[in-house]
């Protein structure tokens, strides 16, 4: 039997193989699991079905069974319902191998594997006399693979419909490993990229043991091949690595496990500082939220990590609207919805804290308001993240915070501020006592801290319950109740109970900057930029060698030279980050590793005369245990990235993959495989992965079971989604009637590099001629006139000349209208009223008597005025010949220069003044601001010569530029009858009058949506298109530039679909890529498709573990 699934397989007829399985009888003990019972496939039921029984051994239908799931057993895409009864793992007992027989003859029965099944006459007549038994289902080649092994590594089309019909038959043992490399068909699926067998074969699982199965809930997932490496490691393997900047270029494999208990030892390396804050903009926080540090808006305790929701206050969200009395509700969706990116992230036992990147008031906190430690200006306790922006602290961005139980310290601009209680001095400065006796003095706003800091440049701050301390580049500073940990040595000591003003201490100790710092009750730890960590503690101090730890421990499972430790043995290894809490200091290395000490209460002997004395370091050594080291990555994606410290010596770590640990106490301590075991304390902890949570950077602890996590999101959709640059000048350049004047020779070697299409080809052959000839040259813009008008007459509507020159140059009335708001006016009340508009001395516009077109004669200009005026229109940019290097050019058009300003200054046309008045040329365009701006005004659109029939209005647009802008108008009006389908319909440039205007129908565009392109056409409007929209939400905005997209695609507007695809991919996240790819992929620009399935590639663990992935 098995042989013909292989045969069918090889011959890639999945309609015979699925068949096959659908109608095939199997065999299943009678009345077996509670998986069967449940679903009445087994017992009586199964044994209707199948026909009889012998020897306890029932053969079943599969059809039947199918039959019998009923309702559940719907065979949906993804799902499993044509069979009931699961997996191996999942049965109640496992199914029964019919006996064997001797080999049947060609006619004979059921063929399994070339034996018979011995089942009674029923079985002989179920699906023509075919028997599967899981041997034929699973069975093996040569090297250990099953059959559903070769159909995950298949790059077919039709590998998800064998892989759907054996996934979804109830004897497919999922958890088979082949011989090679101990790779199950999941590994095969992930590491060949078929994500889509990979989730058919994730959901199968699941189901077994939604049905009562054996196996542990993910239990797939977590199996290990011959080198350690889970199913989605492989698949990491097969990833390109991210390029978006230099600290990113590394690949860093995931760790499989969603849910992983696990002796394994498991950040991107180094502290999360915020060096990109442009990736890192959530915050996850999870465990007990007894004391209100989640910041979810209530006390409920969190088993699984939840997305803290930022928001900015309204006050503070108005400043990103450059009107900043408009309302909230009332302001465009982008900027309601700009993104809180998180710089860091404390966690205290009251209450908890988080920075952002904003230039001011960017401190959130939440949690127990008595005593002032929130710095709100109240006592009232906050379940949600609040903005703290009063006091000292107003308007300042912080840039550091550190949060003891009862105070907070903000560092700002190398400032200190402190609030909260001061019962033990720990603020820096003295407050009032208060009136009510035995009630701590508080502190309820922010205040800066003077003193001895007055003149220093604070870089760092950290706290416990008791003491504050902080630091400058070269100099440790501490305050609060003296226990030992203050660093104070000197010999009044142990006399001084409270040091209310930070002091300075160690002066003599430090022989290199200071990194960062950190405390606890009974220690301050302090890193050095040369690596060395010395710790305070017990009235002395200590220098603490983390690193020969590494030396003397031996990995009782793994050997000393095993894993990472071999990859990395000749690289430098240091110590780059410290971090404490409760009683233990951890330090965090280079290469990943994480070591632990532990600060034991002091005991200081009478009889001991080293630790009677305030002045012999050597007391401090029986206060510090010896250190240890916790966790010793055996894969280089498992080196820690970033930890944390919390209760009963407990931590928290992120890998290089993105994954968080917890080490947590073993229930109950198992039986090592080395010896001395009692000595061994590591071996009573444990390593636990903590579910949902992929590519975090940053992981933070309360102290008191509380933890955030900070995700840091790739910027794929924001880096890899390109808008072309705009190309409204190259677009409009053929357009302007003296454009042909350079030899087509010339125009092609010059223009290819030339933004505006041809301009500098145009220029240089026009100034070679008015170089050479004195007034020539005005009879060579004349012929190309005339040519251009023997091609294309009908795109001019109006003329342009001096009464200096008998030269007349034909223009479009728009580009005129359309760049000043001066000859908008002036054309309105030419059309409307009959009459010329006349500006003294400088020009008058009016209708021409013979073909009633508008006029524009300038009085007494120089013709290179004209020229020059006619260029700016179309390009931005004019012939600056009174610039020349040669004299005699310079003198003669230097009248040409003030003739120029003198228009500029009447038209209010302050660029081209610019322009002018530059002796070297600058990029200032302003075409599509001055688009821009005649769009809004209903008077631009009186002399177009198209009406667009929309769905809900009709609108008058300018062919002649929605061909040069629009792919779609080109070929309507330029196609391949090169436009004589209209020339009946549309008067020739010398005609006597204008033809009335073309309709055409659109009205399966609405003119809301519709703006958007005109917007694009017209003034080329970049990312700034949808700054303004005002919708209610982000979705209603995503539908709104869906319908844009829709008609940029229909318009084949490239440009637009890019500008459509590159807002949206501002607003992508996990959440919502699957369901904007189903959106946006069948459109012809595919950028956003190629970006969003590079971003779901990168983010698969989360996208299947969250079910974020669209069917």
């Amino acid at each position: 039997m098995s042989s013909k699934l292989w045969a069918l397989f090889l011959f890639d007829d999945v309609d015979a193989f699925q068949r096959l399985l659908e109608t095939a009888s199997y065999n299943a003990r009678q009345g077996g699991g509670g998986a069967q019972r449940g679903n009445n496939a087994g017992g009586a039921g199964a044994g209707v079905a199948g026909g009889g029984s012998a020897g306890g051994a029932t053969v079943v239908s599969a059809a039947a069974a199918a039959t019998a799931v009923g309702s559940s057993a719907a065979a949906q895409p993804g799902s499993f319902g044509a069979h009931a009864i699961g997996s191996p793992g999942s049965l109640g007992t496992s199914p029964t191998l019919v006996a064997k027989s001797r080999r049947s003859g060609a006619g004979g029965g059921a063929h399994g594997g070339g034996w018979t099944v011995s089942g009674g006459a029923g079985a002989s007549t179920a699906a023509g006399g075919l028997v599967l038994t899981r041997a034929d289902v699973n069975k093996r080649d040569a090297v250990g693979k099953t059959l559903l092994h070769h159909v995950a590594s298949s790059t077919s089309t039709t590998a998800v419909g064998f892989a759907r019909a054996l996934v979804q038959h109830p004897l497919i043992d999922l958890y088979v490993q082949d011989y090679e490399n101990g790779w199950t068909a999941l590994h095969r699926a992930f590491y060949f990229g078929n994500i889509s067998i990979a989730r058919l074969i994730l959901e199968r699982d699941r189901l077994d043991v939604r049905q009562g199965g054996k196996q542990r809930a993910g239990g797939l997932i977590k199996i290990k091949d011959s080198d350690g490496n889970g199913p989605l490691d492989l698949y990491d393997w097969t990833l390109d690595p991210l390029n978006n900047d230099a600290e990113s270029s590394q690949q860093y494999m995931r760790s499989s496990s969603p849910n992983d208990d696990s002796d394994e030892e498991d950040p991107l390396r180094g502290d999360f500082n915020g060096e990109h804050p442009s990736k890192i903009n959530e915050v996850y926080t999870f465990g007990s939220n007894k004391n209100i540090t989640l910041g979810f808006g209530d006390e409920d305790d969190r088993q699984f990590p939840e997305r803290v929701n930022l928001r900015r206050p309204d006050h503070l969200q108005q400043r990103f609207h450059r009107n900043s009395d408009v309302p909230v509700p009332e302001q465009p969706t982008v900027t309601r919805n700009l993104p809180l990116i998180v710089k860091d992230v404390q966690m205290s036992k009251l209450h908890s804290a988080i920075l952002t990147a904003d230039a001011r008031s960017n401190l959130y906190v939440c949690g127990h308001g008595k005593g002032g430690r929130l710095g709100t200006g109240s006592e009232n306790t906050r379940f949600n993240f609040v903005c703290v922006d009063g006091g000292a602290l107003a308007e300042k961005r912080v840039d550091a915070v550190a949060l003891g139980q009862n105070h907070t310290l903000a560092l700002s601009s190398h400032s200190l501020f402190s609030w909260g209680s001061n019962a033990h001095g720990q603020l820096g400065y003295t407050l009032p006592e208060t009136a009510h006796r035995g009630e701590d003095p508080i502190q309820l706003l922010p205040r800066q801290v003077f003193g001895p800091l007055k003149k220093e440049l604070v870089v760092g701050v950290a706290a416990s319950r008791i003491h504050s301390v902080v630091h400058t580049a070269t100099s440790l500073y501490t305050f609060g109740r003296n226990e030992g940990q203050l660093g104070i040595v000197d010999s009044d000591s142990r006399s001084l109970e409270i040091q209310v003003v930070p002091r300075k201490v160690a002066a003599s100790l430090f022989h290199s900057p200071i990194h960062s710092v950190a405390a606890i009750d009974r220690a301050t730890v302090c890193l050095l930029q040369n690596h060395d960590v010395y710790v305070f503690a017990n009235f002395g101090y200590a220098k603490v060698n983390f690193l020969t730890a590494a030396d003397s421990f031996a990995n009782y499972f793994f050997g000393p030279l095993a894993g990472s430790i071999r990859d990395v043995m000749f690289s430098p290894n240091h110590i780059s980050k410290i971090t404490s809490g409760g009683d233990t200091i951890c330090a965090l290395s280079s290469r990943g590793h994480v070591y632990a000490v532990t600060v034991n209460q002091r005991t200081d002997s009478a009889g001991d005369a080293s630790a009677a004395s305030t002045t012999n370091p050597s007391k401090i050594k029986g206060a510090l245990s010896y250190p240890q080291s916790i966790w010793t990555p055996i894969k280089n994606y498992m080196a820690a990235r970033d930890v944390a410290v919390d209760q009963d010596g407990s931590i928290i770590l992120t890998t290089a993959a993105g994954s968080v640990w917890r080490r947590v106490k073993r229930a109950k301590i198992k039986d090592a495989s080395a010896s001395n075991t009692a000595q061994y304390k590591a071996k009573n902890y444990k390593f636990s992965r903590v579910p949902t949570l992929t590519g975090i950077a940053a992981v933070r602890a309360s102290g008191y079971g509380a933890y955030a996590a900070v995700r840091e999101d790739s910027d794929i959709m924001r880096a890899h989604i390109q808008v072309r640059p705009q190309s409204i000048w190259r677009d409009l350049f053929p357009l302007l009637p003296f454009a042909g004047i350079a030899p087509p020779e010339e125009r092609s070697e010059l223009s290819e590099d030339d933004p505006s299409g041809g301009f500098a080809a145009m220029a240089e052959a026009l100034y070679q001629r008015i170089r050479k000839s004195a007034g020539g040259w005005q009879e060579d813009v004349k012929k190309a006139v005339e040519r251009r008008l023997e091609e294309d007459g009908a795109t001019y509507d109006m003329t342009v000349c001096t009464t200096s020159s008998d030269v007349r140059i034909p223009i479009n009335a728009f580009m005129l209208s359309g760049r000043s708001r001066v000859f908008r006016a002036g054309l309105h009340k030419v059309r409307t009223e009959g009459r010329p508009f006349i500006i003294l001395d400088v020009l008058t516009l009016e209708l021409d008597g013979g073909m009633g077109r508008p006029t524009l004669v300038f009085q007494g200009a120089d013709f290179l005025t004209v020229l020059n005026f006619v260029l700016y229109l179309y390009s931005d940019k004019v012939l600056a010949l009174w610039n020349s290097a040669e004299t005699r050019l310079r003198d003669s058009f230097r009248q040409t220069k003030g003739e120029l300003l003198k228009i500029s200054s009447k038209l209010d046309m302050a660029v081209l003044e610019s322009s002018v008045r530059r002796f070297t040329p600058e990029r200032n365009f302003s075409l599509p601001n001055d688009m821009e701006a005649a769009l809004n005004d209903p008077t631009f659109f009186e002399d177009g010569d198209v009406v667009l029939h929309l769905a809900d209005d009709e609108v008058r647009v300018h062919s002649a530029l929605l061909c040069q802008r629009c792919p779609f108008f080109e070929r309507l009006f330029k196609g391949g009858a090169g436009g004589m389908w209209l020339s009946g319909r549309r008067g020739r440039y010398l005609s006597s009058a204008p033809a009335e205007p073309i309709a055409i129908d659109m009205d399966n565009f609405d003119s809301e949506t519709f703006q958007f392109a005109l917007r694009h056409i017209y003034a080329d409007a970049g990312e700034t298109l949808f700054d303004e929209v005002v919708c209610g939400d982000l979705d209603e905005l995503f539908e709104l530039i869906l319908d844009v997209i829709e008609i940029a695609n229909f318009l084949m507007i490239d440009r637009l679909s890019e500008v459509c695809q590159k807002v949206i991919g501002k607003f992508i996240d996990i959440r919502n890529v699957g369901r904007c790819l189903n959106a946006i992929s069948p459109y012809s620009i595919d950028l956003f498709k190629k970006a969003g399935l590079e971003y779901m590639c990168h983010n698969m663990e989360a996208v299947l573990q969250n079910g974020y992935l669209v069917p």
